[in-house]
């Protein structure tokens, strides 16, 4: 390359980087300027509420709720936070009703978490779940939407059947040990030869990982579970068509299995003519 192409090559990285660091700035002087005006806002509610913390009505989908203006108030980036700001702003009353057009079932779980900053999710359903992540994300309780986020994305093993048939000297036969990889632990279980695992929710998933027991080799064989059917069901009474088969390998090593469709359930079930042994699962969402 002659000088006159390395000249216009450099100027040509100077202009780039004059451009990215405009644009630098512009964003840095644009959070200054967020930043400025939330401590205002805030500054602005703290007045407010040292004289005037009135009980204010919500009037979610015609249901009233009353609440402190201070309890409202506590979380901040809330759309209640957003309206009482812009209110102030506007100059306009503060305690006048507000009215949201949604569903008031869950009104209460968010108001009792403003008040105490705690909240439980145990014991609900998908469909639950969907209708409170929607209205959390509405009113703007983002530890609540990204705690029920993380909830449905993740596979927990809550539950398993067959612990009447537990073989009794192998395993510790506590269901939340098949996520670990050592195949050390894990469940074991005899006649009727069948080993039903329930999840948290309801997932949608095609492939499984599973490792057999491997804890006690000189009473309990690897191979036992070898080529077990797989089912999956939503409500462990219902389990159609078998939609896998455990590998005649599984059970001295961790293996994937494919599974004939994409399976929607909230128990997955292992069935077999003789002993099972279980180390590892792994349900691979989709």
């Amino acid at each position: 390359m002659n000088a006159d192409g390395l000249k216009a090559d450099l100027q040509g990285l100077k202009d780039r980087l004059q451009v990215i660091d405009d644009d630098f700035q512009q964003k840095l002087a644009d959070v200054v300027k967020k930043n400025e005006k939330y401590s205002c806002i805030e500054k602005r509610i703290a007045e407010y509420l040292s004289s005037n913390n009135n009980l204010i009505s919500l009037n979610i989908g015609g249901k009233i709720f009353k609440t402190r203006l201070s309890t409202l108030l506590s979380e901040r980036d809330t759309f209640f936070y957003y309206i009482v700001s812009q209110r102030l702003e506007n100059g306009e009353r503060v305690e006048d009703d507000m009215f949201f057009d949604r569903s008031y079932t869950n009104f209460d779980f968010f108001m009792d978490y403003l008040r105490t900053k705690r909240f439980s999710l145990l014991n609900r359903t998908k469909g639950e779940l969907d209708e409170l992540f929607s209205d959390s994300v509405y009113y703007g309780f983002t530890a609540i939407s990204d705690q029920i986020q993380d909830l449905m994305n993740e596979v927990v093993f809550v539950n398993m059947d067959g612990s009447s048939s537990k073989y009794s000297n192998c395993g510790n036969h506590n269901v939340k040990d098949l996520h670990d990889k050592n195949l050390n632990t894990g469940i074991t279980v005899q006649s009727p030869y069948t080993l039903i695992i329930e999840f948290n929710l309801q997932h949608t998933f095609k492939e499984i990982e599973v490792g057999g027991f491997n804890g006690n080799t000189s009473s309990f064989s690897q191979t036992n579970g070898s080529n077990s059917k797989i089912y999956v069901s939503n409500d462990k009474n219902n389990w159609g068509n078998q939609v896998g088969t455990l590998p005649s390998d599984y059970g001295n090593k961790i293996s994937k299995v494919t599974l004939t469709s994409l399976c929607t359930g909230k128990y997955i079930k292992f069935q077999h003519t003789s002993y099972i042994g279980m180390g590892y699962l792994n349900i691979i969402k989709k």
